[in-house]
């Protein structure tokens, strides 16, 4: 719904993901600094769009240009708030995002990691048990695929 000057902060955020405009983010979060960041946390995981699609869901159907959620945490690392940015990327390390995706420009989170190399060792242990993660589920074939098959 829009107010009297413009797009409403859901229609900000929603604009945001489909055209990769962090910037519209930004504004919305500058809107908000009054607020209680359990407060701006709720909004930001409350936001649809007329689908009901959240905010990551339409990230990920429109695509990304530039950089992947967890480049942008880091980012924020490096820029805003180290210790609550070290918290996201620990967080989204382990949700299952991948650190070893590259940006258009070919790098990879920790690339950008900056002075905070508590961040950089995040980073690098979920890429090494994502790594072996993937060498395990390669070697352990299913039952079937045993010798006592054949017998």
């Amino acid at each position: 719904m829009a107010d009297d000057e413009g797009a409403s902060p859901r229609e900000l955020v929603v604009e945001a993901c489909r055209r990769d405009q962090p910037h519209l983010i930004e504004q919305v979060l500058h809107d908000m600094e009054n607020q209680s960041n359990e407060d701006v946390a709720k909004f930001f995981n409350k936001v649809t769009d007329s689908m009901g699609n959240h905010a990551l869901h339409i990230c990920a159907s429109y695509g990304s240009y530039d950089d992947t959620p967890l480049h942008t945490a880091v980012r924020f690392a490096n820029e805003k708030d180290a210790e609550l940015g070290a918290e996201m990327i620990a967080m989204m390390c382990e949700a299952g995002c991948d650190p070893r995706v590259r940006n258009k420009h070919g790098q990879k989170p920790a690339d950008l990691v900056y002075d905070k190399p508590a961040i950089k060792q995040t980073l690098a242990s979920a890429e090494y048990i994502l790594a072996e993660g993937i060498r395990n589920d390669e070697g352990n074939g299913s039952v079937h695929d045993s010798a006592s098959d054949s017998e």
